[in-house]
């Protein structure tokens, strides 16, 4: 727990630019994501609050639906967290986790661009 204080202590400043931006893009322009606002096309991560918000409420399917992505980033998450503020061990597996996270949202934003194909959300 300390070491989760000491980074709050240390990042605080990051989390309220996030919420400002957050609160102007949404009151200016109604929406938060600044890809969507310069090229009017979704993002590469769009759906992913929508599919955590899925996955944690027990809807599998629908969060798939939303971004397959989700369940990699989580891990991802997950591990990092476990890593950094609970027991401290050595996940050599962790970047490569990120990169497989990465990854897989890339491919799976260039295949519904290619082929424009809603069974890709």
């Amino acid at each position: 727990m300390k070491k989760l204080k000491n980074d709050i202590k240390k990042y605080w400043y990051i989390f309220l630019i996030i919420i400002i931006y957050m609160v102007v893009m949404e009151i200016i322009f109604h929406k938060t994501c600044i890809f969507q606002i310069l090229f009017h096309i979704d993002c590469p991560g769009c759906g992913l609050t929508r599919a955590t918000i899925a996955l944690f409420t027990g809807n599998i399917k629908e969060s798939l639906h939303y971004n397959y992505s989700c369940i990699f980033w989580l891990i991802t998450i997950i591990l990092f967290i476990i890593n950094r503020y609970i027991k401290p061990i050595k996940i050599k597996l962790l970047p490569v986790l990120f990169i497989i996270s990465c990854l897989i949202t890339i491919i799976r934003y260039i295949l519904i661009i290619v082929f424009k194909n809603p069974i890709f959300w």
